[in-house]
């Protein structure tokens, strides 16, 4: 390692024990970050390995990136793994990082590494959040990266965010350490390149510290935001009702609460949609909701949110398959994450609810599923029928939970719906032999 590399290495964040898989390029900033960690390597103090991702997308060019990177590990004795990416025809950034990502985990769980070590420096930092402050963002988005978080589900570790370009390429070129360089990032088409090469240079002519000053706010913002995330996360866990989320106490949060409790809700409710992300035009639409008595919106994905009895719910997001339905014929009837037990009689009625006491042999004949077209019931007490939908909105069940809720049914007749109220059952005579069915499992729709 040159002189110049062991001033930068000194300069650099604090590197833990570990083992780690170093994304390589073959760009300055990359094959700086390898030679600075080499010797970590060789002296035991931590794993490492390599990892570059050819994504094809520059021909020859790819190509050559890939045997420099190769050649730069046989000599450093660095293990390296090749990937192709697969963008299945498309060239957006977005996709590649996906993908690139996909990759990085894989390896990383194949090699056994603890975290992901990116090359990302201090201008990289300005440049990201100088993107997002264009295009119009929270205090979330400018704080921008953090040098030890989870993305996509993996640790990345980015240990030169205190460092700038120039001096890593100046470290580089005392020592005559070659690298490549990516002719994409000579095209101005891009947002990111135009900011790199004419704002950045530009703001530093009225301020020099400008990039580091930058740094130093996105990292104010980051300690303000995770103080705000976490009094979101607590608000969140006391909103969540189900599939729901309450509105009534969440509304009364302050408007940066709100938000931050809404989008954990949309990541929580549509993970596998990543590419539909909520605008701040749309998280205000949602946060609409919260105040009124009820209503509708579209969302990204073919999703919509809807209000209903105080509960707002993300519709349009692929339910749990419900079981087939199953024979009601024993002391314990498993029905997807519910159970109906049948013991011995309490000596009382019970709510109806979650409890009922029949007589013996009531059940047989029956069977548990949901809901059905067609489905009626005589509700406890009452001497006519009525359709099940009726029954379920009188008692305020918020539309999503209808087709969820346990029945334990005979035909078409409902006999007991689950954490809501009975229908058809003998009235309840102390002085008679009894058993006791009691519905076990989560019931988010029971009136509180």
């Amino acid at each position: 390692m040159n002189t110049g590399l062991k001033d930068l290495r000194e300069r650099m964040l604090p590197v833990p024990e570990g083992n780690y898989l170093l994304g390589l390029s073959g760009g300055a900033d990359s094959v700086a970050l390898l030679l600075m960690m080499v010797q970590d390597l060789r002296e035991g103090r931590i794993g490492l390995q390599a990892i570059h991702v050819n994504h094809g997308l520059r021909g020859q060019e790819s190509d050559a990136d890939e045997l420099f990177c190769r050649e730069l590990c046989q000599r450093e004795g660095v293990i390296l793994h090749i990937c192709r990416a697969d963008l299945r025809g498309r060239r957006d950034e977005a996709t590649a990082r996906e993908e690139r990502f996909r990759l990085f985990r894989e390896k990383m769980e194949e090699c056994g590494a603890d975290a992901l070590m990116t090359a990302h420096h201090a201008d990289d930092q300005a440049e990201t959040f100088l993107m997002r402050l264009m295009r119009g963002t929270g205090p979330n988005g400018l704080a921008c990266m953090n040098s030890d978080e989870t993305v996509f589900g993996i640790r990345v570790f980015r240990p030169m965010l205190t460092l700038r370009r120039g001096e890593i390429r100046a470290a580089l070129s005392s020592g005559g350490t070659a690298w490549r360089e990516d002719s994409t990032n000579l095209d101005n088409g891009y947002l990111r390149n135009r900011i790199r090469q004419e704002l950045i240079p530009a703001m530093e002519q009225i301020g020099k510290d400008f990039v580091r000053n930058i740094c130093l706010t996105a990292s104010l913002l980051r300690e303000d935001n995770e103080a705000l995330d976490q009094h979101a996360v607590q608000a969140y866990s006391e909103a969540r009702k189900g599939a729901g989320l309450r509105t009534a106490g969440l509304a009364a949060e302050a408007p940066a609460i709100r938000s931050r409790v809404l989008r954990m809700f949309w990541r929580d409710a549509v993970p596998e949609r990543k590419e539909h992300s909520l605008s701040a035009a749309q998280t205000a639409r949602l946060e609409s909701l919260l105040c009124a008595e009820r209503g509708k919106i579209t969302l990204p994905g073919e999703i919509y949110a809807i209000k209903t009895e105080g509960i707002l719910f993300l519709t349009g997001v692929q339910p749990a398959e419900m079981p087939e339905a199953v024979s009601a014929n024993g002391p314990e009837c498993r029905f997807g994450e519910f159970i109906l037990t049948e013991t011995e009689s309490e000596g009382s009625p019970g709510d109806g609810k979650t409890a009922q006491e029949v007589p013996p042999g009531f059940i047989w004949g029956c069977v548990i599923r949901t809901r059905r077209n067609g489905d009626r019931i005589r509700p406890f007490g009452c001497s006519g029928s009525r359709k099940l939908q009726d029954y379920l909105t009188d008692r305020h069940i918020p539309e999503p939970y209808r087709n969820r809720i346990p029945l334990l049914c005979r035909d078409q007749e409902v006999l007991l719906v689950c954490g809501v109220g009975a229908g058809n059952v003998p009235e309840w005579n102390g002085e008679e032999q009894q058993v006791r069915l009691t519905w076990h499992g989560p019931m988010p729709w029971m009136e509180e």
